[in-house]
């Protein structure tokens, strides 16, 4: 009798919690077949590696990424004989902790011993899920792997997440550089973490015990893949006196809405884990326990996030030279990956979360000026006022509420939409007054985010090419916090008085100049409170393509009512990739505008002169903004003109 896989109670609870449609509930058996079909039988045959897992004798779920596929033993192979058997011979290695669990007595003796596997072939996004039990299985010395499985659930998956890329079989000879195998892990090794940090490829193994079988479900395990981009497992350690414990989090992204794997989870926390280092070889192993968080409780860890899996590492293994698969291509990365989530602890460090403000605010957006011909200035008015914010910091706008139009499994035409949730974090380019009486900053209803136009950026262009619409309909967007913690600011309570550092140095790319163009304003309102006691001489570096440039009439429109104690110098590097001419006439209107013993331009890029030039380089505090590649350029150049690394100050885009 065919088996039919109902949906068991901790697929059916997430279900519900994450809405997903009764019709699709109760039609998912229909894509589950008891029987493989042909075409997963021609797939799996044609399979190089496969991942594949099993329970050890504790009853803990490892899984491996097993090579099928050798230039020098003709043995390994998949071949799919019927009848749902299917015969595996593979090359690993002997510490491979999925060969070890099949040596050992099954933790449920008498029962067959499950297994679980994914198929994917790498070079097309295609993949395939397979699962049942182990009939027959042996190991030899050297880690090679004969199985002989009995499939009963066969379903097939969507390509989005997965990396592209071309390996090749190759020999390598593997070395355990770590094995808690047998006992429990401990502090992992930064060589194990950073495996971690580089994959954008993970595949986790899940098990479902069934109670009683009322609903015509069965015991049975699972392997999903997860991919995003590189980082988007993230790791923490806890303590407690000399005890460390590690967690991986994994948050979810939209997917099928089964819930297979996470409903699993809600039925029994153990878990494995196995990350694959396809451009070294090295393999990291992890069996754990994990936890589902929704929600509030989601949101607490990692902020933007809705649902994630939180993983308690107890046994892990660390092989290098582990995988006999070499890549022989670059990686492309899925185009529906959405971008890095830090954990909250992470953001807290880095000075980035949030202020929780008690009540909704909206903001409403009242006017622009322009800039560029990209770069625009987005004012808006909110209906409460905000506490005082040190110039530099950020405010989180949530458009949600006009522009999210709900679940989509694919989107071909715009992939990232598929996990957009419509929430920017834009520095702040607008300044709070000064209060004359405790020359602090007030507190203010209005905020202004200057934006560059991003070629196939969505809320950019939601921007730029609607405000006039947002102003005319007065359509108003949730104002989720501001935050600061890249600001030149010190101080501002009525206990320490504001204060700047005596020499800085600022360099900034593109709309990198956005937190320095507050910063400036707030030096300006600081200088007019309290014209004796402000004493400061900055130098900005910016590098800008085109008429992008134009954002630095932004700091010679005031320059003339500084006090004798504040000074700036501006060196402005252009890059110019459209018309020369208006490259040209911008440069000779900045010129027109700002004092040539004030601002100089060159057309050319930024290079280690330009920072070894600064006078007094040594003793200015240094603060970064902009592009990755100029920040990284910037940070190697300050290292070899020996710039402390205490003195640098670099603003990051990462919530």
């Amino acid at each position: 009798m065919t088996q039919i896989h109902w949906s068991h109670k901790g697929e059916l609870l997430l279900q519900k919690r994450r809405n997903t449609p009764k019709e699709l509930t109760d039609s998912i058996p229909q894509y589950i077949s008891s029987d493989m079909p042909q075409q997963h039988a021609d797939f799996f045959a044609g399979l190089s590696y496969l991942p594949l897992a099993t329970l050890d004798q504790q009853g803990r779920p490892w899984v491996s990424l097993l090579v099928t596929r050798s230039d020098h033993d003709p043995t390994v192979g998949i071949k799919v004989l019927g009848g749902n058997t299917t015969d595996v011979i593979a090359q690993t290695n002997p510490y491979d902790p999925f060969a070890r669990a099949l040596q050992q007595v099954p933790a449920s003796a008498g029962e067959a011993r499950l297994f679980a596997g994914v198929g994917v072939d790498f070079s097309n996004r295609r993949r395939n899920k397979i699962a049942g039990s182990i009939a027959d299985a042996s190991v030899d010395e050297t880690g090679k792997v004969q199985l002989r499985l009995l499939s009963d659930q066969h379903l097939g998956n969507c390509p989005k997440y997965i990396t592209v890329r071309n390996l090749a079989p190759t020999r390598r000879q593997a070395q355990l550089s770590y094995d808690s195998f047998e006992g429990n892990a401990s502090v992992l090794s930064a060589e194990a973490k950073a495996v971690v940090d580089r994959a954008s490829t993970v595949f986790l193994a899940t098990k479902h015990t069934a109670q009683g079988n009322t609903n015509g479900t069965q015991s049975d395990m699972g392997v999903n893949h997860r991919g995003g981009a590189p980082g988007f497992t993230r790791i923490y350690e806890e303590t407690d006196g000399d005890a460390v414990t590690t967690y991986l989090v994994l948050p979810d992204h939209s997917g099928n809405r089964f819930y297979q794997s996470l409903g699993n989870i809600e039925t029994d926390p153990q878990v494995g884990l196995v990350f694959p280092d396809f451009a070294t070889g090295d393999v990291f192993y992890v069996t754990g326990e994990a936890e589902n968080l929704l929600d509030d409780d989601a949101e607490a860890l990692m902020p933007r996030t809705g649902l994630l899996t939180r993983v308690k590492v107890t046994g892990a293994l660390l092989i290098k030279a582990a995988l006999n698969l070499e890549l022989t291509s670059g990686e492309q990365l899925s185009p529906y990956n959405p971008p890095v989530k830090l954990l909250r602890r992470e953001l807290e460090q880095m000075g980035r979360v949030p202020s929780d403000d008690a009540e909704a605010i909206s903001a409403t957006l009242v006017s622009t000026q322009a800039l560029s011909d990209n770069i625009k200035t987005f004012n808006f008015k909110l209906s409460t006022p905000i506490s005082a914010l040190l110039p530099g910091g950020f405010g989180i706008f949530d458009f949600s509420g006009l522009l999210d139009r709900g679940y989509s499994h694919m989107n071909e035409a715009n992939p990232q939409l598929v996990n957009e949730d419509f929430v920017r974090t834009w520095t702040l380019s607008s300044t709070p007054r000064i209060d004359p009486n405790t020359k602090t900053f007030r507190s203010s209803d209005h905020v202004s985010i200057t934006v560059k136009r991003k070629p196939g950026g969505l809320m950019s262009n939601v921007l730029h090419d609607n405000a006039d619409q947002f102003i005319a309909n007065n359509l108003p967007v949730a104002f989720k916090g501001t935050g600061a913690g890249f600001t030149c600011f010190s101080g501002g309570s009525d206990d320490m008085p504001l204060t700047l550092p005596p020499k800085m140095l600022w360099i900034a790319g593109g709309v990198g100049v956005t937190p320095f163009m507050a910063m400036w304003d707030g030096i300006l309102e600081l200088a007019k409170a309290n014209p004796d006691q402000v004493s400061t001489d900055i130098v900005l570096l910016f590098a800008g393509r085109d008429d992008d440039i134009n954002v630095l009439r932004h700091f010679g429109s005031q320059y003339g009512t500084l006090p004798d104690h504040v000074t700036l110098r501006i060196v402005a590097l252009q890059s110019v990739s459209g018309s020369a001419s208006i490259a040209r006439t911008t440069r000779d209107g900045l010129r027109d505008t700002i004092s040539d013993s004030v601002l100089k331009i060159e057309e050319r890029r930024m290079g280690i002169d330009d920072i070894r030039s600064v006078a007094g380089l040594s003793e200015r505090e240094v603060f970064m903004c902009g592009p990755d590649g100029l920040m990284n350029r910037s940070e190697t150049m300050l290292t070899e003109l020996d710039v402390e690394e205490t003195r640098r100050h670099r603003e990051t885009f990462v919530f």
